[in-house]
């Protein structure tokens, strides 16, 4: 029942670019969005644009940590340079998940259930954020016809970045 479930295949990505900026030794910031949007674009149809807060260091061993989202959860993509052969900077992109953000969390839980069961969820309340690490729960409160049922939001996996979960009712 995970609300995001397409599996991210840019772990591992080595991508190279040239033209390091000038004097500086730079990878310019929309350069390493436009490779991490590329990558992230072959396996995950509908991911939104990647932003980055800066340029990165053309130094083996600099990083630098950008963003997209996926079906409304961020999710970030971290960039770092594993070589330099003249004015080409080579990186590996690795994603890394965030917690699923209570408010988010509501509303995709409200979605899956009202929809299974076919009535309008009212409202939801999660007793927090759902932690990106496999066994990882949360209890969410459902309102609907008047009537309220709790349900246990368990993370299944952690991939690439995304989370899946499952939904089950609290016994």
């Amino acid at each position: 029942m995970g609300g995001i479930r397409q599996k991210m295949l840019v772990a591992g990505a080595v991508l190279a670019v040239a033209g390091l900026a000038g004097c500086s030794s730079t990878v310019d910031q929309a350069d390493v969005e436009t490779s991490i949007k590329s990558a992230v674009d072959q396996s995950i149809p509908g991911a939104g644009p990647v932003t980055c807060p800066d340029d990165l260091a053309a130094e083996v061993g600099a990083s630098l940590r950008c963003e997209f989202v996926v079906e409304g959860q961020p999710v970030d993509a971290v960039a770092t340079i594993t070589s330099i052969e003249g004015d080409t900077a080579n990186y590996d992109i690795t994603t890394e998940a965030r917690p699923v953000a209570q408010a988010l969390l509501e509303q995709k839980v409200a979605e899956q259930i009202g929809g299974q069961v076919g009535v309008v969820v009212e409202s939801a309340a999660c007793a927090g954020d759902l932690p990106p690490e496999v066994d990882g729960s949360v209890v969410c409160t459902l309102t609907a016809e008047g009537e309220s049922a709790d349900f246990t939001v368990t993370v299944t996996a952690v991939d690439g970045g995304l989370i899946n979960y499952s939904i089950e009712p609290v016994a």
